[in-house]
């Protein structure tokens, strides 16, 4: 039976006449990939934006892609949603962006609403006199200090903890039905029903003032409340915050694992083969993740640690294919001689591209094919990661065929003669052509 080839392999084809412009555009894709993010930013996932993560068990089994279509309608275009748990648990896994829900001009809002609403002619409050304070890193509270209710000289205890506890259902109903925010409603031990007052907690006054703790509904309650009414009961049982701290950490160890690869990569080549062929190897590495890199600046898709798995899959296919061509350079060499050429070591680098051609192309193929599927027809973290595999996949039987090799022929032309000075070591006869061909490297 004769097996297909893609190209006859009697015939060569004259690569190195492209290996020049093919550094070009090797150059050309960090630097696109640099200029991109800085003119255009990046599209951060949640990992590394910060969000929130929810378990959420429905009473029913509910499709992924309904709870998506769901929460794009709530305005939440980052989400992630997955089934958690064993299949007839109904569990699912939700994650969403971080949205600042409470913001310095609803505080001043809210402040204006507050003065206004609960002033009266026996008790006047001024705007300056009520604060609002809150943390944008929590979404669903925030807290009004305001002046304690004017009593009577000679008040009782119990006078001032009634007046207290009118300013705090005036308090309740005036944020619940003017401020914008609706309370979050719970039962006490012993309540029959649910009470928006029970969203206000308040301390004990100090210096003339009373700090009241203001409970609202959130991201989580409002997503919980939604999938309800869509879907019948949905009761969230967890609730966890990625903060802008751990994003950001999440972040700077995602780049430097990208990084400390590429890293280990070249020292291994370096050892492996010699000092001339690493800068190939990583010229390969980075024109291929930069390369791939583009897929997240210019088609806006997030990048998520599912992200950083996809760079680091296209790094370590990528110095596959280079250490295969770099084999068969070396291989190829003649081993007789103690002093090549120019047009010598252009030929046999240009032989040892068309031997692996056919082989680098049939594995590229073969990957591309369940790659491009994953991307058809997977959704949601999936599609990133296969578009990048694909890109990643593409640009390395390019940089493998092109860009490396002609790095290494650019050093051994220019460098020559130190090449030759390192090498001169009469004590270190290294392998030979015998030992090669039975792996003895």
């Amino acid at each position: 039976m004769k097996m297909f080839r893609f190209f006859d392999p009697s015939r060569e084809l004259n690569f190195v006449q492209y290996f020049r412009p093919s550094l070009y555009i090797a150059a050309l894709f960090p630097i696109v990939a640099i200029i991109g993010s800085m003119v255009l930013g990046i599209n951060w996932g949640i990992d590394f934006a910060g969000g929130m993560e929810m378990q959420i068990q429905f009473s029913k089994p509910v499709p992924a892609e309904e709870i998506r279509s769901v929460l794009e309608d709530l305005g939440f275009h980052k989400h992630q949603v997955q089934r958690y748990g064993a299949k007839d648990s109904n569990e699912m896994l939700v994650r969403v962006e971080r949205l600042v829900t409470f913001k310095p001009e609803d505080a001043v809002r809210v402040q204006k609403v507050i003065a206004y609403n609960l002033s009266t002619s026996t008790n006047p409050i001024s705007q300056k006199s009520v604060e609002v304070l809150f943390n944008e890193n929590i979404s669903d509270r925030f807290s009004v200090k305001i002046p304690v209710p004017t009593m009577k000289a000679g008040a009782t205890a119990e006078q001032t903890a009634e007046s207290l506890q009118t300013q705090h259902h005036e308090l309740a109903k005036i944020i619940d039905d003017k401020s914008g925010f609706k309370l979050r409603k719970s039962k006490k031990a012993g309540e029959e029903t649910a009470d928006i007052s029970n969203a206000v907690m308040h301390d004990e006054p100090k210096d003339g003032f009373v700090l009241y703790n203001i409970h609202f509904i959130g991201v989580s309650d409002k997503i919980g409340q939604v999938l309800t009414q869509k879907f019948g009961q949905a009761e969230i049982r967890r609730v966890e915050f990625v903060d802008s701290q751990v994003s950001k950490q999440l972040r700077t160890d995602g780049i430097l694992a990208v990084i400390y690869a590429i890293i280990a990569i070249l020292i291994y080549i370096a050892i492996r083969f010699d000092i001339f062929f690493s800068p190939g190897a990583v010229v390969a590495l980075v024109q291929d993740t930069f390369g791939a890199f583009l897929v997240f600046v210019f088609g806006r898709y997030e990048f998520d640690l599912p992200s950083i798995a996809a760079l680091l899959t296209v790094v370590g296919v990528s110095v596959i294919n280079t250490v295969v061509v770099y084999d068969r350079i070396r291989e190829t060499m003649p081993t007789g001689k103690k002093e090549l050429d120019d047009a010598e070591v252009t030929h046999c680098v240009n032989k040892a591209v068309n031997d692996t051609l056919s082989r680098t192309i049939n594995t590229t193929l073969t990957t591309l094919f369940s790659s491009v599927a994953l991307w058809i027809f997977a959704g949601g973290a999936i599609k990133s990661f296969a578009i990048t595999l694909t890109v990643g996949l593409s640009l390395g039987a390019f940089s493998s065929t092109f860009a490396a090799p002609a790095t290494y022929l650019f050093l051994r032309r220019r460098f020559k003669n130190r090449h030759d000075l390192f090498n001169s070591d009469k004590t270190h006869t290294g392998p030979t052509r015998e030992d090669k061909a039975r792996g003895i490297v």
